[in-house]
């Protein structure tokens, strides 16, 4: 087969429907699965859509076309990929047609264990579903911005809310070209707000994945790298750069680069504008400089070049250069070789300097000294000089204004030595010895001056010394302040690995000091522990004091954290409010757990913020270099972990880790994962328990209960994955699926004469904070064609004891359409009465622990007694869950209890089974 069409067969997942066709579109091949479905009146019905698929990777052969088509055999997913030869034409397509199963083990793109490999990938990764409008982040790109799964959502506006305004534009346009098929591939450079609210600089890189047959866009994808230590490098570049052509063009000089071997030659804008000349004329090298030079000038270039060849250096040249504009400038030239290993003459760097105007201001300020003449061709801003026949030292009017001295005031060399720095003093003194001793006739040093109203500037210092007749006789000099540059790089630095905040190491500069310490612990066999600090309610002082607060709270702990370590010992800052503390050279393991409980009594002391008061605690997990945890990752990794279940021991304490934390951890975040695709992927299903009348036994309600069984065929249980739900956010949407589920199936029991008054939903607290959750459940109820007043939604106490705005105008649409509310498991809370007679309550549920204990705890049947009788007292219906025994339920029936739930009656059934059960029982 050709290899084009192979290349677009690999395409297609293997179990597929495969068909290959020709560049018209005609049948050429297809497998047996392709030949079953196509039959008949399925491929008539795909035609049309195939045709215009057709026509579009014609005009696109980049593309993939993907659509949906239903048929006899169900939902199928159609996929057409173009086989495109060397020259990139359409030589044909294949064409696929897949039936999706909730068991399927095709390797599909949405599927968990593509998800999970993405958040294994350094760069950030993106996921846009454009017909839903909802994006999939990976946990490298929420780290990239300093955000938890949590506080990201899916939709676009995630992204478009922390665009920098000035790059939206650019961004839109770039994205709009994309979607609509300008172009194959996004590429763009722009700013995203960081969690912090700092920006960061990032790179994106995109692509459409798939199209449908109309030519509308149906999927992204693409990744985003931080490239903001890369922007900041190219700004400085550009700004020494610039820096470096400003001085080119103050100093009128010029740079060139000859490599001789590759005969290339490259030139400074400098050196065009010193010479006048775009390019140097033909032949290049250095026979093309001597052709623009005066015949005396270029035979001294020439001898030059003989000079650098056998030495690899040139003495300053001073050179006559024949202008484009018929005059003659003088210029200075000065070169020097790179040579390879082999002695060979890899590239000649040279320097110009036009000093047509310094040469005649030279000789018509010849009177005026030679120092202010050397100080013109140096072209700095301070200048001096010392005669090393008379010892004097003379400075410039600048000079003295650098050093901080009155300009003209006394100076020698040995009154201002002193001034300098005690190690500046060193470098300057064996700098002068260089020059002196012929070691090198010229030197560049900085050097701290300490001035005498005791500021203390940064210099640095330039001297050239002066030989006649082998006798140094002068060094002469310029001086620059270098204060603020040598400050500003100390600050880069200082960023570099420092929190800008507390100043403790970042957490890249902890990871140097850690691998070393960690390498020092296992060379010695020494103890070493990594504390994982999180503060708790660092939130609640963010949200009600502000963030300046928080960042002042965050100064104050980080300097307590440092107060109860040892100096050997490392503290950082991870990000956030979580601190790192490695502990070096313990003399036992349980030294850890000490050091962890002095950091949270510490921490836990109560913090001034301005005229409040605010006190936190904080989670510790410790992690020990051992056998299991044998790098800094592994130990981060371990710590964490006992972190998160100290936080979930009830929070302000301290974990040792140990594997099964571990284990505990990825089985929530393997749930959290799953969880998100499990309603798309029909993973969910509903089960019904009816609630039965004690004194006729008819049944009264019916409930409904979520279960999942996840592709493998594990049964998660809900009490491990609802409160994942609720953590996650996904409650809302499952939520407001099983309320419409519901509320079909209860109509159509109804339709059918099933006999039963109400159908039961669980709500969740987080379900009630939505401002919209109140008109969605009688939405629910409209689209079902089901009446409220046969709704009835179950709450626990504590969802109703969070008195709000929001819940108080959903339970008045619910009173006023009918829809009632029951409490689930009732007496196990902190019960405020004052809800059951202010909100539609109807029903109040024994919690299914008192039922059980009924026969055989007397406390227990006097509180259940109690609980019916305040229920009657408040003209409500009482219902006992958990009935297994026929002595329970009749116990239930001497307390005048008015239903009952549980095993006695029967299980939580499919819909199908319990309208079998209640036809049965015919009442």
């Amino acid at each position: 087969m050709d290899r084009a069409f192979v290349a677009s067969l690999m395409q297609h997942p293997i179990r597929r429907a495969l068909v290959v066709l020709d560049c018209d579109g005609n049948w050429v091949d297809a497998n047996e699965r392709a030949r079953e479905l196509l039959g008949g009146e399925l491929l008539a019905a795909v035609r049309p859509r195939l045709q215009l698929a057709f026509v579009q990777i014609v005009a696109h052969p980049d593309r993939v076309v993907r659509w949906q088509q239903f048929s006899l055999h169900g939902e199928l997913e159609c996929t057409l990929v173009p086989a495109l030869g060397g020259d990139g034409a359409v030589q044909g397509f294949t064409f696929s047609l897949f039936q999706p199963e909730p068991a399927s083990s095709d390797p599909q793109p949405d599927d968990a264990r593509w998800r999970y490999a993405l958040q294994g990938t350094d760069d950030g990764l993106w996921d846009w579903d454009l017909p839903s409008d909802r994006v999939h982040y990976s946990q490298r790109w929420r780290a990239m911005l300093g955000l938890s799964e949590v506080a990201l959502g899916d939709g676009r506006d995630e992204f478009t809310s922390r665009l920098h305004p000035d790059d939206a534009a650019m961004v839109g346009a770039g994205i709009r070209d994309l979607l609509e098929g300008r172009t194959a591939h996004y590429r763009g450079e722009y700013r995203l707000r960081h969690a912090d609210g700092h920006w960061i600089w990032v790179l994106t890189r995109g692509q459409v994945i798939g199209w449908s047959p109309e030519g509308a866009p149906l999927r992204a994808i693409g990744s985003n790298v931080d490239i903001t230590r890369f922007k900041t490098l190219e700004a400085q570049l550009r700004e020494r750069e610039s820096l470096l052509e400003q001085a080119q063009a103050l100093g009128q000089m010029g740079i060139l680069s000859w490599e001789p071997i590759e005969r290339r030659l490259w030139i400074s804008d400098g050196f065009r504008r010193v010479v006048g000349r775009d390019e140097i004329p033909a032949p290049g090298g250095l026979e093309g400089l001597a052709s623009m030079l005066t015949e005396a000038s270029a035979r001294q270039l020439r001898d030059a070049a003989s000079e650098l060849r056998a030495h690899g250096h040139t003495p300053e040249l001073e050179l006559e250069l024949q202008h484009p504009d018929g005059s003659i400038r003088a210029i200075s030239a000065r070169a020097e070789a790179l040579r390879a290993p082999d002695g060979r003459m890899e590239r000649l760097l040279g320097v110009v300097q036009d000093i047509t105007r310094r040469r005649a201001a030279e000789e018509a300020l010849l009177r005026r000294g030679q120092m202010l003449d050397r100080i013109a061709q140096v072209g700095r801003i301070g200048g001096w000089e010392l005669n090393l026949l008379t010892g004097e030292l003379h400075w410039t009017d600048e000079n003295y204004r650098i050093h901080g001295l009155p300009v003209g005031s006394p100076i020698s060399l040995e009154s201002t030595r002193h001034m300098y720095d005690g190690r500046s003093r060193e470098v300057f003194e064996a700098s002068l010895a260089r020059v002196l001793s012929g070691e090198r006739d010229d030197d560049v040093i900085e050097v701290q001056f300490i001035t005498p109203d005791e500021n203390r500037v940064w210099l640095q210092i330039t001297g050239r010394v002066e030989w006649r007749d082998s006798q140094a006789i002068r060094v002469t000099g310029t001086t620059r302040d270098i204060t603020e540059e040598r400050e500003a790089s100390e600050r880069i630095e200082q960023l570099a690995h420092f929190d800008s905040l507390t100043g403790l190491p970042n957490r890249f500069q902890f990871r140097e000091l850690a691998t070393a310490a960690i390498a020092t612990a296992r060379r010695s066999n020494a103890v070493l522990a990594l504390l994982f600090v999180d503060l708790d309610r660092f939130k609640n002082v963010n949200d009600s004091l502000g963030h300046e607060a928080g960042d002042q709270l965050l100064l104050d702990v980080a300097g307590r954290i440092r107060a109860c370590v040892r100096t050997g010992d490392v503290v950082a800052r991870h990000g956030g409010d979580e601190f790192l503390v490695l502990l070096r050279e313990l003399k036992r393991p349980d030294d850890a757990g000490r050091v962890a409980r002095k950091l949270i009594a510490s921490i836990g002391q109560p913090v001034a913020l301005g005229e409040a008061t605010v006190k936190v605690g904080a989670s510790i997990g410790i992690a020990l270099l051992n056998d299991s945890n044998t790098n800094l990752e592994s130990l981060l990794r371990a710590a964490d972990t006992a972190m998160y279940a100290a936080k979930e021991q009830g929070r302000n304490g301290v974990q040792f880790y140990n594997d099964s934390f571990y284990a505990r951890v990825q089985r929530k975040l393997t749930l959290e994962q799953e969880l998100r695709q499990a309603l798309g992927r029909n993973e969910l299903t509903l089960v019904y328990q009816p609630t039965v009348s004690l004194r006729d036994g008819r049944v009264r309600g019916i409930e409904t209960l979520l279960r999942w069984k996840s592709p493998d065929g594990e049964l998660r249980s809900p009490a491990e994955f609802i409160p994942i739900a609720e953590d996650t956010g996904e409650i809302v949407p499952i939520g407001l699926w099983v309320l419409k589920q519901a509320c079909r199936q209860a109509r159509e029991w109804d339709r059918s004469n099933i006999r039963f008054e109400r159908i039961a939903v669980n709500v969740s607290a987080i379900q009630l904070r939505d401002p919209e959750f109140g008109a969605q459940v009688i939405e629910a109820c409209e689209a079902a064609d089901w009446p409220p007043e046969r709704l009835e939604l179950e709450l626990t106490e504590s969802a109703l004891m969070r008195d709000s705005d929001t819940l108080r105008r959903a339970f008045a649409l619910f009173e006023t359409h009918g829809v009632s509310l029951s409490v689930d498991d009732f007496g196990t809370g902190f019960s405020n009465l004052h809800y059951l007679h202010r909100f539609p309550v109807q029903h109040l549920k024994i919690d299914r622990s008192f039922v059980l204990s009924l026969l055989s705890d007397p406390q227990v049947e006097r509180l259940s007694e109690a609980i019916v009788g305040l229920g009657h007292a408040l003209r409500l219906k009482v219902i006992g869950e958990g009935v297994e025994t026929e002595e329970a339920a009749a116990r239930l029936r001497e307390l005048r209890c008015d239903e009952a739930q549980g095993y006695l009656f029967t299980r939580p059934l499919p819909a199908d089974q319990l309208a079998d059960w209640i036809r049965k029982r015919g009442r």
